[in-house]
């Protein structure tokens, strides 16, 4: 015999786990999803000055990801090309990844399932048909219902956003 109200508890439990998860991870808007800026100059002056741009406040480089020859290197296996035929639509495309310790602190006591903000992961990147037009910027992690984790997550993403920008303006 089914017990119907651990069946009803389970079911509840379920929707309400949906329903949190929906919009703790539900996808910002296309503009808000992926803040940049841009800079025109030559690829590896403004990676350098992006990465610059972590180092002067203090954080540690953990890893810098090569997305371009990566999709170059993989391309023949994934049968992956471009509109264009080409294996990647970039000519440059690298990422930096760090990790504040003090905001991963914050984002993680407001809620352990936070953990995802660190790494901390900046992007730059130069398309083959824009060469020389350098985009800066970061994937903006969603927060969710807590306050709490809105507020730690406005300090994630404002210091992110004051790194692309001192990249853009150097």
């Amino acid at each position: 015999m089914l017990d119907w109200q651990k069946v009803q508890r389970h079911v509840s439990a379920f929707i309400l786990a949906v329903v949190l998860a929906g919009s703790a991870i539900s996808p910002a808007t296309a503009q808000d999803a992926h803040p940049h800026v841009e800079k025109q100059g030559a690829f590896a002056d403004v990676l350098q000055d992006l990465k610059d741009a972590v180092i002067n406040r203090g954080y540690v480089i953990d890893f810098v990801g090569h997305v371009d020859t990566m999709l170059d290197r993989t391309s023949d296996a994934s049968k992956s090309v471009t509109e264009t035929g080409s294996r990647s639509p970039y000519l440059n495309a690298k990422y930096v990844q760090f990790c504040s310790a003090k905001l991963t602190h914050d984002a993680v006591s407001a809620n352990p399932f936070n953990m995802f903000v660190c790494p901390h992961v900046l992007f730059a990147f130069e398309t083959k048909n824009k060469p020389g037009r350098i985009v800066i910027g970061y994937r903006r992690a969603t927060s969710g219902p807590s306050k709490l984790s809105r507020r730690a997550f406005k300090k994630v993403d404002d210091i992110l956003m004051a790194i692309i920008k001192e990249a853009a303006e150097s």
